[in-house]
């Protein structure tokens, strides 16, 4: 099953405001989604993202997200939902939304599904730049040639304001049972409990989007591979890393920073979680001090009074900056460390810091390294693994002849900004109710967990009846190829939207 997925950019890069806007934006939605309880600036991120949902301000989004197809109920509803490895919920706005940004979304009927089941247990989650609230319920989910039947999931009737925007309906977080929210076992992890993967694996190959403005909606993205390792999509071996910690994160140690080939100096026991919904890469002052001391032209730069930890670095830069994980190097495309430009010559760096306190990471990695390579997310033992990418120009990506990626891209008009969760709202969360947390129950033959009052989860899969065909990344590449996959190699392949907002 060959399900699209779509990569959606809201800004001008060639725009100097805007670049500036989303820097904050991302350093605000990383302090806000990785930063500790005890650490002051993440908790002022937090308390400016819930004044905006109170104020009712607009557009808050990482400015980049990967989308992908899945269906639900009974006959089957499709909608674009962001794959995120940085949560564990998954959620849709629905039509007992009551919020006006549901208004211009897709959303699934209940009243059109006959394999629907309503609950009473009330959820609730706040996510880096927006939050939603409704209730846990259940019904048959499909995603990539699989179905779980009766998967619990969150039907959202609230949505707080700047949390959607254009491109998708919901969230698939494809985090660990113990990051969830509603206390319940995610959509691919109870394919694993039941035995239903060949592998107990799934991967990213994340294109790059143009950094220029189109007429385009959509636009070739990538694959996402469910159940399987493709050697097709990657050169040489896959190099896993074990995961630290059991906090349902994909955090591993970061080993080296090499740039322009001096290496930094790194405290011990560095950790960096590795996160699909976030697109720059924030590290330590110490070491990003150290990363830009080798760059020639780097220049410290403020984005607000009040926001250091940007460097701004001349637009015809060639630096090679190595991240080592596992005891290799992985090298980040010179053109993926421009975040969009300051000035004529000027371009922002994709690379800040910032400290996110005692229980944080050191470093998150967004899609600025992740576009750069193969990525694999095993279940047991819990590791992601790096491999080179096929195709030296970048992923690999699945042609689109009309730039309308399925049924539920072509109608879809809203999407989450923002694709990773931060510490429980279950308290409360301006303009949105309190909630209570969920008491879960679990299946007796398998550790799957489902809402109480609701049934128990199974999983099934399907055959896949024809194999995708994939094209080499690159501008204006036309050639494609037949990717040979087993029988249970189920694939989504990527699809990028790329909408631009320009300045008035």
């Amino acid at each position: 099953m060959h399900i699209p997925l779509v990569h959606q950019s809201k800004r001008d890069q060639s725009n100097p405001d805007e670049t500036r806007a989303f820097a904050l934006r991302q350093r605000e939605h990383i302090l806000a989604r990785w930063g500790s309880k005890n650490n002051a600036a993440a908790n002022e991120a937090r308390a400016a993202i819930r004044k905006r949902q109170t104020i009712g301000l607009q557009d808050y989004g990482t400015d980049s997200s990967y989308y992908g197809q899945v269906s639900v109920g009974t006959p089957k509803q499709n909608f674009n939902v962001v794959l995120d490895t940085g949560s564990s919920d998954f959620w849709l706005a629905t039509t007992d939304c009551t919020s006006s940004e549901c208004d211009s979304a897709t959303l699934f009927n209940p009243a059109s599904s006959s394999s629907y089941h309503s609950g009473s247990t009330p959820f609730q989650i706040q996510y880096g730049t927006g939050a939603v609230a409704g209730t846990l319920v259940a019904d048959d989910v499909s995603l990539a040639g699989y179905v779980v039947n009766d998967l619990t999931w969150a039907n959202v009737d609230q949505v707080a304001s700047g949390t959607l925007t254009p491109g998708s309906s919901g969230i698939m977080g494809m985090g660990f049972e113990e990051l969830a929210e509603s206390k319940t076992t995610p959509f691919w992890q109870v394919l694993v409990e039941q035995n239903l993967l060949k592998t107990n694996v799934f991967s990213f190959q994340l294109s790059r989007a143009p950094t220029t403005a189109t007429s385009a909606t959509f636009s070739p993205g990538g694959v996402f591979t469910l159940g399987q390792l493709d050697g097709n999509q990657y050169s040489g071996d896959i190099s896993f890393v074990n995961v630290v910690g059991n906090d349902g994160f994909w955090s591993i140690p970061l080993d080296a920073i090499t740039v322009n080939g001096n290496t930094a100096t790194l405290s011990s026991g560095n950790t960096a979680a590795i996160d699909t919904g976030t697109t720059l890469i924030s590290m330590p002052n110490s070491v990003l001090e150290q990363v830009f001391s080798q760059i020639p032209g780097a220049t410290p730069t403020q984005m607000s009074s009040s926001s250091e930890g940007f460097y701004s670095i001349p637009c015809s830069s060639s630096n090679i900056i190595s991240l080592r994980f596992g005891g290799k190097d992985y090298t980040i495309s010179a053109q993926d460390l421009l975040a969009g430009r300051l000035s004529y010559s000027s371009c922002l760096a994709a690379l800040f810091s910032l400290d996110l306190g005692d229980s944080g990471p050191d470093y998150v990695v967004g899609d600025t390294f992740l576009k750069n390579v193969f990525t694999a997310f095993q279940y047991s033992p819990a590791a992601v693994g790096f491999a080179a990418l096929k195709d030296s120009s970048g992923a690999q990506t699945v042609a689109t002849s009309s730039g309308v990626v399925g049924s539920a891209a072509a109608t879809a008009t809203s999407a989450v900004s923002s694709a990773s969760s931060v510490s429980s709202a279950i308290t409360g969360v301006p303009g949105l109710p309190s909630v209570s947390s969920n008491t879960a129950t679990t299946s007796a033959s398998t550790n799957v967990v489902g809402a109480s009052g609701l049934p128990q989860p199974s999983a099934i899969s399907t055959s896949q009846t024809a194999a995708p065909t994939l094209q080499a990344a690159g501008s204006g590449s036309s050639s494609s190829f037949a990717s040979p996959r087993a029988p249970l190699l189920f694939s989504l392949a990527l699809a990028a939207l790329f909408a631009f907002a320009f300045a008035l």
